[in-house]
């Protein structure tokens, strides 16, 4: 399999681009960059460094017909113009850079004849550029003429014997010609001079299981995979080498891999390939934007930014492509320009929902909680379906104690999401701050709201058991119930909540009701006081009221020696304690008497 193959003809281009060229860092705005490109050509059309510049940037973000028209348009003032004698070796600079730049261009449209006729035009002008002879194998090499494609590789290699995608594109040619040595020799050379080649150390996975060295193919398969996850394919023939070896378990165990792997990457490979198939330019602004929106979503912020630049560098109406590199800027701490993306989204599409909620997250990151508010609460206005905002707006009232308009929201959630359990468990959580805030004074509503919180918390709990995994806020809905129960005064309901918990906290709480319930409840003691306490500290040995409990209850036990040990260690944890330096002398004096 040779490189275009395995990565696509767009890759091979972008990798000619990057070394041959200026390197162009990501501009922040590439719709800007080409604005100013095309009016400093419309007041000039001469210029061929700008053209150039401006035929760079369209092949950087693959509008790759544009850039054809860049650079003929370039050639055409070059070939016009008449040259003075002592402008000679820049005209022959200019020239091959342009009709190279027009042969990526054609790679990147798959004209590959007409992408050899310039290369071969680009290299009369400048015999001595490996990157050139390379292209020019490449065309060759997508064409199937392998004998012209090897002759041109040589050249390149021989030019820049440094290079670790020249050898490895010529062991692909050597491969193709089944000259396995050969090839092995050339993939270990790109190895050698990069280490990390996840493409190199496939190829030769593949030349070594052609060979039948399969434990040598099994570690090659291993590597390319570790060092570049994109690289499904040596999961699929690493599980082909496992089993092979009758390794069968293990065969199993990576075409499982491959093809778990395989499900996630599939969409973008399907957005690649629909991006080689269509070159018209809002289509393809789409395109990439979708797979900006692929790269988001698989946490790969840089990658999803710079594919969002291209979709807008072909299109800069493309309101849908602001509003993803907010959220990739957001998501790299980068807020300033995520705001500022968000508002140029808006500015195109006013009520664009999603931008009003990467407003709000972009405000959200900074703890800038009311822009953050008001402007996801323009996109439930807008969108009243819209979960994640209504979620997002939940959590900021909930932390800013505002308990009844938290209420309110998560009520909302429900409605719209019935079986969320983690709304249910924070609707009992606001509710329970309301049942604490009314305190002795309103008895009624303090028990309805309680009520409430029980009901709410009880729900989390039916549709958390649904899920084959527990979820993160389980054992503080137990926790909180049990809580809620001992408010009530049952022993018993709060003692099951309490356990079912298992938080230090939860043993910690039930120490202390059991101490308070000890000879007023059948069955519970201060040994069962202590026991709870003991299981708290056991838990989490590093909190001092736990000791202080413990203290406690020794005391009433009349065991004021361990008492003493558990109020010293509450003091080794919090020596300035007044309290339990007041209890210290209360068990000291008690000692004293003995």
């Amino acid at each position: 399999m040779i490189w275009v193959a395995l990565v696509g003809c767009h890759l091979f281009v972008l990798w000619q681009v990057q070394p041959v060229f200026s390197q162009l860092e990501t501009p922040a705005d590439i719709t800007t960059q080409i604005r100013t490109y095309r009016a400093q050509l419309a007041a000039d059309g001469r210029q061929v460094v700008i053209r150039l510049q401006l035929a760079k940037l369209y092949l950087q973000i693959e509008a790759y017909t544009e850039a054809v028209d860049e650079y003929r348009q370039t050639i055409t003032v070059l070939e016009v113009n008449s040259v003075t004698k002592s402008a000679g070796d820049r005209h022959n600079s200019d020239i091959s850079a342009a009709y190279y730049g027009l042969g990526l261009a054609y790679t990147g449209l798959e004209k590959f004849d007409d992408a050899i006729r310039v290369y071969q035009r680009a290299i009369a002008s400048a015999p001595d550029s490996a990157y050139m002879h390379a292209a020019l194998g490449n065309a060759y090499t997508n064409t199937h003429r392998y004998t012209e494609a090897l002759e041109a590789y040589k050249i390149a290699v021989a030019l820049d014997p440094d290079d670790m995608m020249i050898h490895h594109q010529i062991g692909n040619v050597y491969s193709k010609r089944g000259e396995h040595a050969a090839a092995i020799r050339h993939q270990r050379q790109a190895i050698a001079l990069e280490p990390k080649f996840g493409a190199a150390h496939y190829q030769l996975g593949l030349l070594y299981a052609h060979e039948k060295r399969w434990d040598d193919a099994i570690n090659a398969y291993q590597t390319a995979y570790q060092h570049d996850p994109t690289l499904v394919e040596a999961l699929y023939n690493l599980a082909q080498a496992y089993r092979r070896i009758g390794d069968t378990a293990a065969a199993r165990e990576q075409m499982k891999r491959f093809q778990e792997r395989k499900a996630v990457l599939d969409p973008l490979h399907q957005l690649r390939g629909a991006l080689q198939r269509t070159q018209d330019t809002t289509e393809r602004a789409q395109i990439l934007a979708n797979i900006g929106r692929h790269y988001l979503k698989d946490g790969n912020y840089e990658k999803a930014a710079w594919e969002y630049q291209k979709a807008l560098g072909m299109n800069p109406q493309l309101a849908m492509a602001y509003n993803g590199i907010g959220i990739a800027d957001t998501m790299r701490g980068k807020y300033s320009e995520a705001v500022d993306a968000q508002k140029k989204a808006l500015a195109l599409q006013p009520n664009f929902v999603e931008a009003h909620a990467g407003l709000g997250l972009a405000y959200l990151r900074q703890n800038r909680t009311e822009p953050a508010l008001k402007h996801y609460r323009q996109a439930v206005a807008l969108d009243p379906q819209f979960l994640e905002a209504h979620l997002k707006i939940a959590m900021i009232l909930l932390n800013h104690g505002s308990y009844a308009a938290a209420a309110e929201a998560y009520q909302t959630i429900i409605a719209l999401k019935p079986d969320d359990a983690e709304a249910y468990h924070n609707l009992g959580l606001c509710y329970a701050h309301q049942a604490k805030a009314t305190g002795d004074t309103r008895q009624q509503l303090n028990l309805d709201l309680t009520n409430a919180a029980l009901t709410a918390l009880k729900k989390a709990v039916d549709f958390s058991s649904q899920s084959s995994i527990q979820p993160p806020f389980l054992t503080e809905t137990h926790y909180l119930i049990g809580e809620l129960q001992a408010s009530k005064d049952d022993f018993g309901a709060a003692e099951k909540a309490y356990l079912a918990s298992k938080l230090p906290k939860a043993y910690h709480a039930l120490a202390q009701l059991s101490a308070k319930k000890a000879g007023v409840e059948p069955s519970v003691t201060l040994e069962t006081a202590r026991r709870y306490a003991q299981q708290a500290i056991d838990l989490d040995p590093n909190v001092a009221s736990y000791y202080n409990t413990l203290a406690l209850i020794d005391f009433r036990r009349g065991d004021y020696r361990q008492a003493e040990q558990a109020i010293r260690k509450a003091l080794e944890l919090e020596p300035n304690n007044r309290n339990y330096q007041q209890g210290l002398k209360q068990i000291s004096a008690k000692l004293a008497e003995e």
